[in-house]
């Protein structure tokens, strides 16, 4: 029997690595003569580099930058060089991510994404031609002008004078000059991977629905859409498109829009890109079973997430998926169109410390009980 385990990575406790180990060690206790093809995913945001730099055998690069509020942060990205060309692998959360700072820092008004502009340059200066950089996890409501900002571009007040960094100065913006853009920038494939679909203004938009997790109150998610509202107004006559509801600009505070003005982006979602890159189609062929999992598993995880991803790609080729989670929400229903079992892994009421200590045996326990039953099914089946 192969079956194919590839699992997200269990926030805060195991790596995708980690998690794929487990259910192999728990399923190898029940079949022992299985073949196991462990594939470790992400969907474009935290744990895309590690995934991606392991599996591809990539080299890791250091630099110190601007962090999201204002303490300098060593932000780690990825080269991958196949001889021919060479390809940058970025997450915003390395520089410019949440968890970069303590829940009294988070500040969107002056949250900056410069840091992982500052990378993108580190990336110029290596000569790569192709960019791939991840959004999740971001601390910033900035609109991706600070990414901006650290390639040169220039956006300017009534009268002249640079904006200072983050979301808040915005609303300050009279003119956007990229004279001085990297010119570097023209001549990069540059692919925005994000595993959401928001606009970048409204109700559903950058602010009102991220923003109070980077800490906005509702005064300040009020202000800061009116600031990427206007920020968008003043693109538009660089961009000739309003990106206000565009598609995934809303996904790290904007920063497509950003982006959008020094680079010809492509936005995929996150997890269709790590598939693609990973050749999992081709991993999946002659496969009998997927186990796949993340940390927490509900109906967001439809909305691009890695298990309901590459559940889709084995669906297609009539591959039964099994998910094995760390917690289940209490909306999982519709997840079963494309996953024919659906488990959590913990054992019993736990503090959050307790959980997170023992979620490897949780999880290999919980790997060896579905492979049992699997087994006694298959017993079953056969008087």
């Amino acid at each position: 029997m192969k079956i194919v385990i590839a699992p997200d990575s269990f926030k805060e406790s195991l790596s995708a690595a980690d998690v794929a180990t487990c259910i192999e060690n728990g399923f190898s206790e029940i079949f022992p003569d299985s073949e196991y093809i462990k594939v470790p995913l992400a969907d474009g945001g935290e744990g895309t580099v590690d995934v991606l730099v392991d599996a591809l055998n990539g080299q890791r690069q250091n630099q110190i930058v601007r962090g999201p509020i204002k303490d300098d942060v060593n932000a780690v990205w990825a080269l991958l060089d196949d001889g021919e060309s060479k390809t940058a692998l970025i997450e915003i959360a390395a520089a410019s991510g949440l968890d970069l700072i303590t829940p009294e820092q988070r500040d969107p008004l002056l949250a900056t994404s410069f840091g992982t502009g500052q990378s993108i340059l580190q990336a110029l200066d290596l000569g790569v031609q192709k960019i791939l950089i991840g959004l999740g996890g971001s601390a910033t409501n900035d609109g991706g002008a600070g990414i901006l900002q650290a390639l040169g571009g220039q956006l300017l007040d009534a009268q002249g004078n640079e904006l200072p960094l983050g979301g808040a100065a915005l609303a300050n913006l009279a003119s956007i000059d990229l004279t001085h853009l990297d010119k570097r920038c023209a001549n990069v494939e540059f692919i925005v991977a994000c595993d959401v679909s928001n606009p970048l203004t409204g109700e559903n938009g950058a602010s009102a629905i991220f923003g109070p997790q980077k800490g906005a109150t509702a005064e300040m998610v009020e202000l800061l859409d009116n600031a990427l509202s206007h920020f968008a107004n003043i693109a538009e006559k660089t961009t000739h498109i309003n990106h206000q509801q565009s598609v995934g600009f809303g996904a790290a505070g904007g920063a497509p829009l950003g982006l959008s003005l020094a680079f010809n982006i492509q936005i995929k979602a996150g997890i269709d890109m790590v598939l693609d890159i990973l050749n999992v189609d081709q991993l999946l062929q002659g496969a009998d079973l997927v186990i796949s999992g993340e940390g927490m598993m509900d109906n967001q995880t439809l909305n691009g997430k890695t298990p309901f991803g590459i559940a889709q790609r084995a669906v297609k080729r009539g591959i039964p998926v099994i998910a094995i989670a760390g917690s289940l929400g209490t909306e999982v229903d519709a997840l079963y169109d494309s996953m024919g079992s659906i488990f959590g892994t913990v054992r019993s009421p736990q503090s959050l410390p307790q959980v997170l200590n023992e979620a490897d045996k949780n999880l290999t326990r919980t790997a060896r009980n579905v492979a049992a039953t699997l087994a006694m099914g298959n017993k079953l089946s056969l008087k």
